[in-house]
């Protein structure tokens, strides 16, 4: 039997994000694999033939004479049967394929494609480790506002489909924090789809100060898209779609020669985009950090950027401006999108009962909109970063809150913004004036964007974790519900 505490077997630490997913060996210090998060599909219809079924009467089964046989045409059933083909890992997603698909299969960072994220396990394993899962231990993350739901099928999926020995199952926040060596902490974790705020107390997150909102890395992506198109008239080619260019001058529209291509879908098309307009945000874009003043800002040097196609351009109060939607959604008017309207039991009673007043109906009615309105207004409110790590603090006890000002970690791929820190360092004391606040960075960029799996890659190589797997004993005597009170 395998051991699976200590040194004996090494764990495997299995972090999936927004944008990145990140896996390797429990006590080295960087993942073995890193890859795109988003996955390539091919659904292909294949024709399956079915065998004609006999003939029935009643419980006893009638076979045709020969010459009753139906033709040959007649006698076999054809069906169309989808299958869809997946393609998952850099480089596979990057290699053009007609009619693929590029999709996600998480949405605020909750699982919604669950056969994706099995077959992703699957290429992360077996493909891209090259390890047998029943010789390991598997710890696993999770967002802190993971549903119950969710939670089990990750289990199920660990024991059922992969056989692994032992698992458990970690919020990232809290391995954030432990990455840099805090068991309290409030962690700002900003990424490609979602921002959020999470404190942590002695390793434990603290439900009640929890707050994400979908103002991310994908949002900046999707402004400076549309910038470009609206003051520059520019639209980008990808590189998949250039077979040769011409060097054009700067600001000049590009000069370039498309390869014939047939297939090209639009979820793949925007996916090299966005490729795109990563490095230019990564590259050019720069948080102000002592405070947006257009004034001061007009002044700085500007930056030029080279697109794939030839264009060139030099960014001034722009690259400013855009990764400033982080600290002042209202800079864009900027909304949450609306939830899905459902209707109230209230409502349903009503509407049941036909025999009420059509007055009083008319005027609860209006009453009810505009308690909606009220509520959407409320709901689609988005704030900046520095809101949210001030109000998430506030929503936890009064004793943690000087604790938790002291250790504000940051963390994700648009905490790497020029200037980020020091414009979070230079908003929190005018928001909670007399605090003393701290905010800890990883330095090496890696580590930044891997900071929970690095975390998770420290607790599952300690020799007193091993008391905390959940062993596969234990989930076929309780079931699936067992994730909840271990982990």
């Amino acid at each position: 039997m395998v051991a699976y505490g200590g040194d004996e077997v090494n764990a495997l630490v299995f972090d999936m994000g927004s944008t990145m997913t990140r896996a390797g060996y429990a006590g080295e210090d960087t993942p073995r694999v890193m890859f795109p998060t988003s996955f390539g599909y091919i659904d292909v219809e294949e024709q399956v033939t079915a065998a004609p079924a006999e003939q029935t009467n009643a419980e006893d089964t009638v076979m045709a004479e020969a010459s009753e046989q139906p033709s040959a045409p007649a006698q076999q059933q054809t069906s169309t049967k989808t299958t869809r083909k997946y393609y998952i890992g850099d480089n596979k997603i990057n290699t053009f394929r007609s009619n693929m698909e590029i999709k996600s299969p998480l949405k605020d960072g909750l699982v919604e494609d669950w056969d994706a994220v099995e077959h992703i396990w699957d290429a992360t394993f077996n493909q891209m480790l090259r390890i047998d899962p029943r010789n390991h231990p598997l710890l696993c993350t999770e967002v802190a506002w993971n549903t119950p739901e969710n939670r089990q099928k990750t289990m199920q999926l660990a024991f059922e489909k992969f056989d692994f020995p032992a698992f458990y199952l970690t919020p990232d926040a809290v391995m954030t924090a432990f990455s840099v060596g805090r068991a309290t902490a409030l962690v700002l974790d900003s990424g490609g789809g979602v921002t959020s705020a999470v404190p942590v107390y002695d390793g434990f997150v603290l439900k009640k100060g929890i707050l994400h909102q979908p103002l991310a890395g994908d949002s900046i992506v999707d402004k400076i898209k549309q910038q470009l198109d609206a003051e520059l008239n520019y639209t980008i080619t990808p590189h998949y779609k250039i077979a040769k260019k011409k060097a054009v001058e700067k600001d000049q529209q590009p000069d370039i020669e498309l390869r014939q291509l047939e297939g090209i879908t639009d979820s793949f098309n925007d996916y090299q985009i966005n490729r795109v307009l990563n490095e230019f945000k990564e590259t050019i874009c720069q948080v102000a950090d002592a405070g947006f003043e257009e004034d001061a800002l007009s002044s700085r040097s500007k930056k030029t950027f080279e697109f794939p196609d030839g264009f060139s351009h030099s960014f001034g109060l722009d690259r400013f401006k855009l990764p400033e939607m982080l600290f002042q959604p209202n800079v864009y008017n900027i909304a949450a999108p609306k939830k899905t309207e459902e209707k109230s039991e209230q409502e349903e009673d009503q509407e049941a009962s036909g025999d009420k007043d059509e007055d009083k109906e008319k005027e609860q009615s209006e009453k009810d909109d505009d308690m909606q309105v009220d509520q959407d207004k409320e709901d689609s409110k988005l704030i900046g970063v520095h809101d949210m790590v001030y109000n998430s603090i506030n929503n936890c006890d009064i004793d943690l809150r000087p604790l938790l000002f002291n250790n504000v970690v940051v963390t994700g791929g648009d905490t790497l913004f020029k200037g980020f820190n020091e414009r979070l360092n230079h908003e929190l004391p005018l928001k909670a004036p007399g605090s003393k606040i701290k905010i800890h960075a990883a330095g090496n960029t890696t580590e930044r964007k891997s900071s929970s799996w690095l975390g998770g890659s420290i607790l599952a190589s300690l020799g007193t974790f091993h008391q905390l797997w959940v062993s596969r004993k234990e989930y076929e005597e309780f079931g699936d519900s067992i994730v909840h009170r271990r982990c």
